[in-house]
């Protein structure tokens, strides 16, 4: 008799890529605090399907892999003059003006692996 039991671990990993994943991850590998705003994580899912990321272990793994490189990004200065000017423009969530850094949002964090990873074709043109 053949058993039909599927692991937990599977049924996670081959769950469709959603908001709820997107954020449960993302906050699973980086601090809470980049979760501020409100961005609308639903439009991350066709710009990560375009890419052929469309479930939880892809999406988890694509993360992962980038998470050294985004938080050495992070860790860089920033000139006076560009933290003044972030936090005229964004108001200071994700800002640090006594360090001049400043750290990325749930959605930010998302775009960011995937141009690490796909190169220019993955950036957003937000007009």
């Amino acid at each position: 008799m053949p058993m039909n039991h599927v692991p937990a671990r599977v049924r996670v990993d081959e769950r469709a890529v959603s908001t709820e994943v997107i954020r449960k991850v993302v906050l699973s590998l980086f601090r809470r605090r980049r979760d501020y705003g409100n961005p609308d994580l639903s439009e991350l899912l066709p710009e990560l399907g375009r890419f052929g990321v469309t479930t939880s272990k892809q999406f988890r793994l694509l993360m992962k892999k980038h998470r050294r490189a985004i938080r050495e990004d992070e860790e860089r200065k920033m000139s006076r003059a560009k933290t003044i000017y972030f936090s005229e423009e964004l108001g200071w969530e994700g800002l640090d003006a006594h360090a001049c850094k400043a750290w990325f949002s749930v959605s930010g964090l998302v775009r960011e692996a995937m141009e690490l990873e796909f190169g220019e074709e993955a950036r957003v043109c937000v007009d």
